[in-house]
């Protein structure tokens, strides 16, 4: 059975079987932030009551990492909050939502919580959720502690290492970062995985660079970090960014 687990004052993170998926809250004077709300909308009713062992304060706003549906269907359970997503996440999921493009505060009286679009990787709608006096990071599925980082028909996988390379410059030696799934990780393996993003990026780059096909990268088994039935929509997407690879040019061969 999960519980909560508090990673800073009036911050906890409470990690569910379901998806292995973490959900984060966040208390302050004006009220309580929700990060995520789960895959369906029992699960969040079950939510709304675990979050009463914590606080009896109302649940004020709801802020979706992402699109993706274990991360919003239960929004709806939280009727009596205003639902925050960044505008292509919003409109990914059909969500009503008040949205923002790059930057948005939500102030809590006594504290704040900042939400932060730093550029395309897991989807185009991913936000970080910082609670500064914390030093804490709610990341979503940007970073993955109990599995590879997912790559779907959505994901940017040569944008990604970027995006990654931007969270890691608001990180200190003490922060706590609370991936989408999987246990609360620190600065040192946000850089561990950033570097497997960026080997996934360059074999791509360097494999359509060369001229090889899409049907050979999809079937290429070196180089690679993960599974490679892990990165198949990582590749496509990365040919559908690159576009048609090239043949490779074979040098002229002079007299002799």
């Amino acid at each position: 059975m999960s519980t909560w687990a508090e990673v800073g004052d009036r911050c906890w993170v409470r990690r569910y079987d379901e998806w292995d998926l973490n959900v984060g809250v966040v208390a302050g004077e004006q009220g309580v932030v929700l990060i995520d709300t789960r895959a369906t909308t029992e699960q969040a009713e079950e939510l709304r009551e675990h979050i009463r062992e914590l606080t009896d304060q109302t649940v004020r706003w709801v802020v979706n990492t992402h699109a993706h549906f274990d991360h919003v269907v239960g929004n709806s359970v939280f009727d009596q909050a205003e639902v925050i997503a960044h505008e292509n996440a919003a409109t990914a999921a059909n969500l009503t939502a008040q949205t923002f493009a790059v930057a948005k505060v939500i102030d809590l009286g006594d504290r704040r919580v900042e939400l932060l679009h730093l550029g395309n990787a897991h989807t185009d709608g991913d936000v970080v959720v910082v609670v500064p006096d914390v030093d804490v990071y709610f990341v979503g599925d940007l970073i993955e502690e109990s599995a590879p980082p997912s790559y779907g028909e959505d994901s940017f996988p040569l944008e990604w290492p970027d995006t990654i390379d931007r969270v890691i410059g608001l990180l200190s030696g003490t922060s706590k970062v609370v991936p989408g799934h999987g246990a609360v990780v620190d600065a040192e393996f946000v850089r561990d995985q950033a570097g497997d993003l960026g080997t996934v990026a360059n074999t791509i780059s360097g494999l359509h660079h060369g001229g090889t096909s899409l049907e050979q990268a999809l079937a290429h088994t070196d180089d690679w970090p993960w599974p490679l039935e892990k990165l198949q929509d990582a590749i496509k997407r990365g040919y559908e960014a690159l576009g048609t690879p090239r043949r490779p040019t074979l040098p002229l061969l002079g007299p002799g």
